[in-house]
């Protein structure tokens, strides 16, 4: 039998990624995409009868309602992704704490189901921030997605966790994956921004297929503005973010289909159902 990988999805808009010192000033002005982009996955999940995690920004769901019902009612599971956008960093543990709990309760009052799961924006990955763990922990939450140790741009590192794993204080960690000792270097292979854009397929595939046999099951991720020919940006955007929103986008739906074709791909709590029950 297939070794099943979770598929995990950031949902936000093409806008939540904001570089401005106003961040968020003018979101309610900005067209929304994410509607669409989220439709066009959910044909695609269905057509590979695949199921995924949702990470679902707190923003989207109160104002694109509809698309969380969506998504919930396709089978798949719905999480928190927090709920303004914010790097963790930038907030204090009071703050980072209503941040979440804020997008809980939207989700959990779309949903009828309680959430257990979270994925910080832009990820965590220092080890001083591991304090939004304990916070999460609090909250009731049971797993988080978010932890990557490596540094951003060229988001390489050299110590890498590959298999799940509990914080001290009981949460479950589902790490991304890494290509060990990649040309002396770990490297990220499964995951959205440049990772699904500009990497060949060949490469992805072969690095799935040996975490299959090494470690088991892998965390795939996309976000769904990706599947959108068009790379939208917010004026005041660095060079290098636009640069790096744009390049290799028409890749990104026919490698997630093969991915889809030759791969199984459930939700993490499915996947880490042993785990989760522990």
């Amino acid at each position: 039998m297939a070794i099943a990988h979770a598929l995990t999805i950031d949902v936000e808009e093409w806008f939540h990624d904001d570089w401005r010192p106003d961040r968020g000033a003018d979101w309610h002005r900005l067209p929304s995409t994410v509607a669409a982009d989220v439709a066009l996955l959910l044909d695609l999940l269905a057509a590979a009868g695949a199921r995924a995690t949702f990470f679902v920004l707190g923003d989207v769901a109160r104002r694109q309602p509809a698309v969380v019902k969506r998504i919930a009612a396709a089978g798949h599971e719905i999480a928190s992704h927090g709920d303004a956008h914010r790097k963790v960093a930038t907030q204090g543990r009071d703050e980072f704490g209503a941040d979440v709990r804020t997008s809980l309760d939207v989700l959990s009052d779309l949903t009828g189901v309680e959430v257990a799961g979270y994925r910080a924006p832009y990820f965590l990955n220092r080890a001083r921030d591991l304090w939004a763990i304990d916070v999460l922990a609090e909250l009731g939450l049971r797993y988080d997605a978010s932890y990557a140790p490596v540094r951003w741009m060229p988001y390489v590192g050299r110590s890498i966790p590959r298999v799940p794993y509990r914080h001290p204080c009981g949460l479950w960690e589902f790490p991304l994956p890494f290509a060990e000792r990649f040309g002396g270097w770990n490297l990220p292979y499964a995951g959205g921004g440049p990772l699904l854009r500009f990497l060949p397929y060949r490469l992805i595939d072969r690095s799935l297929r040996t975490h299959e046999q090494a470690v088991g099951p892998a965390v795939v991720y996309c976000h769904p503005w990706e599947l959108d020919p068009e790379a939208r940006t917010l004026p005041g955007t660095p060079r290098y973010v636009r640069l790096w929103k744009r390049l290799g986008r028409d890749r990104t739906l026919p490698t997630l289909r093969r991915l889809l074709t030759n791969f199984t791909f459930r939700s993490i709590r499915e996947v880490y159902a042993d785990e989760l029950a522990r």
